[in-house]
């Protein structure tokens, strides 16, 4: 399961614990009914700051190279334009 949050830039490391603790009940309920699951929770800064578990999900879904630096930098840009968008 992978979730994305945009919060601000001094909350990043605050809003990937809050994630991983809100899903532990339903990964250990579906492990318990027999499937693999897996929380990977991927923060990005309101003003586009990339957090370390962007690079992690990069990694896990093996983009690399070129693509990975696209991929992220999209991701830093459509957050930073969201919040403008919203805070204006």
């Amino acid at each position: 399961m992978v979730e994305l949050t945009v919060s601000y830039e001094s909350r990043i490391e605050e809003a990937h614990a809050f994630k991983e603790g809100k899903y532990l009940d339903l990964t250990k309920e579906l492990k318990k009914d027999g499937y693999e699951a897996k929380v990977m929770p991927v923060e990005i800064g309101a003003r586009g700051f990339v957090g370390s578990s962007a690079y992690g999900i990069q990694s896990k879904l093996s983009t690399c190279g070129n693509n990975r630096t696209k991929a992220l930098r999209l991701l830093a840009e459509t957050a930073e334009n969201s919040s403008r968008w919203i805070l204006s």
